[in-house]
């Protein structure tokens, strides 16, 4: 079998997409727009009530499985390490992810979701029910790591997988080049944490909070910190004002691809599979970054992964790059 291009490792949900109107009744109960935070039995219990006269679009999810996702949409050979529910959602969750292989996702019990509450601007509020993704253990992981060029580690919510994660990455060829997305959830966890994984990181990708939250510094400052740690590349994912690829003696300026938002939920993830595949196509940073701003600038045009770009769009927006002077 050849080697995968990307192997992605990080939480399977199911996205329960709402579209809100302003005078929904628990605004003032939720985290700020933007944010993602964890159910607990009783607010779940209670968004139910209030959502229960609402039909929801859904849509696979996690960070890791959009982004292989979206990849593999592009046309590049993927493969996805997770758990999900021994259920219908599991079913669906895995059909869902198109020609991802998941032969490497082990099943159980029920499946995660996330709660992705829209208001009327397009920006979101995720809240997560990780069910079975808190089981992802070592015994999931295969006991021949399938070849792979690139790895690339996401957010769960537990510390099991957490643990399994870190026992990957000490399985990883050094030759792998290792991407971390810490999201929201594993920059509150902070540096020592991680370090593992920043270790061997030759790219995080994180919005300006994530950076505050994961260091404990401001962004600038944060950067440097992780650059010392031994990442090779933070990309800093700034929403409407674009992105900023930093290094030890790098800053580049991605701007955005100004575009109608529906949902912004997984742009982030968009712009790393963009930027991913930029680089494996054998592209530079800046046009790899410009590929990133484009595929992401597609997926919020759309409710969940309903508009990400495929291999014919894909094909012709790389042709594109190379073209340029």
């Amino acid at each position: 079998m050849r080697p995968y291009d990307v192997l992605g490792c990080g939480a399977i949900n199911l996205d329960l997409i709402y579209q809100l109107p302003d005078s929904f009744a628990l605004w003032d109960e939720l985290p700020p727009a933007g944010s993602e935070g964890l159910l607990d039995a009783h607010l779940r219990a209670t968004l139910d009530d209030a959502l229960a006269y609402l039909q929801p679009v859904q849509s696979g999810g996690g960070q890791a499985a959009n982004a292989v996702f979206a990849l593999g949409k592009f046309g590049f050979n993927v493969a996805l390490l997770g758990r999900v529910g021994k259920d219908a959602t599991g079913d669906f969750l895995l059909e869902d992810l198109g020609n991802v292989d998941t032969r490497y996702v082990a099943r159980d019990e029920v499946s995660g979701r996330v709660y992705v509450l829209l208001d009327e601007r397009g920006e979101r509020r995720n809240l997560v029910w990780p069910g079975a993704n808190d089981q992802f253990s070592p015994d999931d992981l295969p006991r021949r790591l399938p070849a792979t060029r690139w790895a690339y580690f996401s957010s769960f919510v537990g510390e099991r997988p957490l643990e399994t994660q870190l026992a990957l990455i000490e399985r990883l060829p050094r030759s792998v080049e290792v991407v971390l997305d810490p999201g929201e959830i594993y920059a509150r966890r902070g540096v020592k944490r991680l370090l593992p994984l920043l270790k061997r990181a030759s790219f995080v990708f994180a919005t300006e909070d994530e950076l505050r939250l994961l260091c404990g510094l401001a962004v600038d400052e944060a950067v440097e910190f992780l650059l010392k740690v031994g990442v090779g590349l933070v990309v800093c994912k700034m929403g409407e004002r674009g992105a900023r690829i930093m290094g030890k003696r790098l800053d580049l300026f991605v701007p955005p691809l100004l575009t109608e938002v529906v949902d912004v939920t997984g742009a982030g993830d968009l712009f790393a599979a963009g930027f991913i595949g930029g680089l494996l196509e054998g592209l530079g940073l800046e046009a790899a970054g410009r590929l990133g701003a484009w595929a992401a600038s597609r997926g919020i045009a759309g409710v969940g992964r309903s508009t990400y770009p495929d291999a014919e769009q894909w094909r012709a927006r790389v042709a594109e790059e190379r073209e340029l002077p």
